[in-house]
């Protein structure tokens, strides 16, 4: 009896389990396919070298690994000949507005509803974060009952949350208006209403206060579900610099956003951070009974899958009875290494994952290079040499993008350490992939952006004014430093490595 050779096709979602022997054709494999999947042999398009595009080609131990997982491309004839779930809908029968959108790849933004922008901004900051965006989007508010009168407020502010999650990724439209969120949030959190009592409109208000007061609200709903991935969790030592033996550890301290203090010497966001996690107070000691200098010392405990930071750019200035903004640059990097800021035994752990999971992302860049440069001289597309539609060979492109992304978070995957808590960083790397700015002199005024990295591709950022949405260069993002009254980072997201 010849070898078996057993692994999985997957298509469109599912994995099939495939089992055949040493003897068995390219030809027959497409065969056994067809049956499993409806796709016809003439379709299908395997993602292994080759192709499997000769049929009579034997031994395909050669080209597909035992075990391994080989992704398949191409439409079932059995979906093309069933009931549509829902009605057809063709482009001449769309609106003008919904034409434009469905030639367009950009992601769309929101309308601005009269100093709504620190809103806008917001939402495309958050939606950005995968998890986080799936959470609201599978939001059911069938599956909450006998809710506490306090809570039902919130509930109705992340329903409306879910449905401008919902117009973001269906882009039915060029932009979302997002009236019905605004007036919700204006009712849970009233602070958000406040008007100008000359002019009578909203005013402006402060994009890191919506984002403090939504993941509020999304920790009323959601509960551990969402604050674990967020949630920071330090170790902090209090000591009188006096009295040296005057030692208080705490060890059950949270947060979810670290904060970058700005001083007259801050230039780097990590000088920032440091600032913030040891600080200097004054208070009466429980020993001596006076006055004394305590050192306040914080060292992380728990990594959050998103860690969030915030650059303390406000400051009430009693001269003109706003918050002012400090202006000075403050640089941040595309890709953070917090390692410095964690207990040591904590540190050694992520330091060991840290190490491993760079080695997996340098293999990674090699072969995108590699792939990048066979594109250029010329070389086979799975397209290649049979006729395939704008919408097939879209579709083909989106599945490969897919598919290496997936197959490198697999491959990441298996450095991650086996007792993870929950939500938390396998490493203590984190990969920039949204940033919040401010334009102007105070939070009472000026315009907020957010600028947001591409899912799938690191080099790409889009920028969000408003409902005006453009890609820009990275080098663009890195001048979001500050140094002046244009756009100065002022709330940073950041995403595990290899996450």
């Amino acid at each position: 009896m010849s070898d078996q050779l057993t692994f999985n096709i997957k298509h469109a979602g599912k994995v099939h389990p495939i089992s055949i022997t040493g003897e068995t054709t390219a030809g027959q494999l497409r065969e056994q396919v067809e049956s499993l999947t409806h796709v016809p042999q003439e379709r299908q398009k395997y993602m292994v070298k080759g192709g499997l595009t000769d049929k009579s080609a034997s031994d395909l131990s050669s080209v597909i690994k035992a075990g391994s997982t080989v992704m398949l491309l191409g439409t079932p004839d059995a979906n093309l000949i069933t009931k549509p779930k829902t009605a057809s809908h063709f482009i001449e029968d769309l609106s003008p507005d919904q034409q434009v959108s469905r030639f367009n790849e950009l992601p769309i933004g929101f309308k601005n509803m009269g100093n709504t922008c620190y809103l806008n901004a917001t939402l495309q900051s958050l939606f950005r974060m995968d998890q986080l965006r799936e959470l609201i989007l599978n939001y059911d508010p069938k599956a909450f009952t006998n809710l506490n009168p306090q809570d039902e407020m919130h509930h109705k502010l992340i329903l409306e949350l879910k449905h401008c999650f919902e117009s973001l990724k269906q882009k039915n439209y060029q932009s979302v208006l997002p009236i019905v969120l605004i007036n919700v949030l204006r009712k849970v959190y009233p602070q958000f209403a406040e008007r100008d009592p000359q002019a009578g409109f909203y005013k402006q208000q402060d994009a890191e206060e919506l984002f403090t007061q939504l993941f509020h609200s999304m920790t009323v709903v959601f509960g551990d579900k969402f604050s674990e991935d967020f949630s920071i969790k330090f170790k902090t030592t209090v000591t009188d610099t006096q009295n040296p033996d005057d030692v208080t550890v705490k060890e059950d301290e949270s947060d979810v956003k670290l904060q970058c203090h700005i001083s007259g010497t801050t230039n780097f966001l990590r000088n920032g951070i440091f600032e913030s996690l040891n600080e200097k107070i004054e208070k009466r000691s429980n020993t001596t009974g006076v006055n004394s200098i305590y050192n306040v010392e914080k060292k992380i405990t728990k990594l959050p899958k998103y860690l969030t930071i915030q650059y303390v750019r406000f400051f009430w200035k009693r001269s003109s009875n706003k918050k002012s903004k400090i202006l000075r640059k403050v640089v941040f990097p595309f890709q953070l290494d917090v390692s410095d800021i964690l207990t040591p035994e904590y540190q050694q752990e992520k330091i060991k994952v840290r190490d491993e999971l760079r080695t997996v992302d340098k293999l990674r860049e090699e072969k995108q290079r590699d792939a990048k440069k066979r594109k250029l001289d010329g070389g086979a597309t799975v397209t290649e040499g049979s006729f395939a539609t704008p919408k097939e060979h879209s579709e083909t492109e989106h599945a490969l993008e897919a598919s290496e992304k997936e197959y490198w978070r697999d491959e990441f995957k298996k450095h991650f350490p086996p007792d993870l808590q929950a939500g938390e960083n396998p490493s203590c790397v984190y990969n920039l992939v949204g940033v919040i700015t401010h334009q102007g002199a105070n939070s009472d005024s000026g315009h907020y952006q957010a600028f947001i990295r591409d899912e799938n591709d690191e080099n790409v950022w889009y920028k969000f004014n408003d409902d005006k949405v453009s890609i820009v260069e990275k080098e663009r993002v890195e001048a979001l430093a500050g140094g002046g009254e244009s756009d100065s980072a002022l709330i940073l997201m950041y995403q595990g490595f290899g996450l």
